[in-house]
């Protein structure tokens, strides 16, 4: 298996996709902590105080495991994922 795994991250507030570089054995809760170093602070407004970050397939409503591995979520190369400001207290 390779050392990276590529996914386009759609993270809300943004103007574009970015590619993220992930390890297949990445969480879904390191894939929105990597989206959020690259991204927030640089593109977009870092999250708000009680807010975390939630993955999700892109046009799906519901999130994916935060525990949940790249290499378990049945991704291929590129697939994209949304990455949504959710209030802890929803999350």
């Amino acid at each position: 298996m390779s050392d990276t795994f590529a996914l386009g991250c759609n993270y809300e507030g943004d103007y574009g996709l970015k590619m993220l570089y992930v390890s297949p054995d990445s969480t879904m809760k390191e894939v929105a902590d990597i989206a959020r170093q690259h991204i927030a602070g640089v593109f977009v407004a870092e999250p708000k105080p009680g807010v975390v970050l939630r993955v999700r397939r892109h046009g799906e409503e519901e999130f994916l495991p935060e525990s949940l591995k790249v290499s378990e979520a049945g991704f291929i190369q590129m697939d994209t994922v949304d990455i949504i400001h959710v209030p802890a207290a929803q999350a």
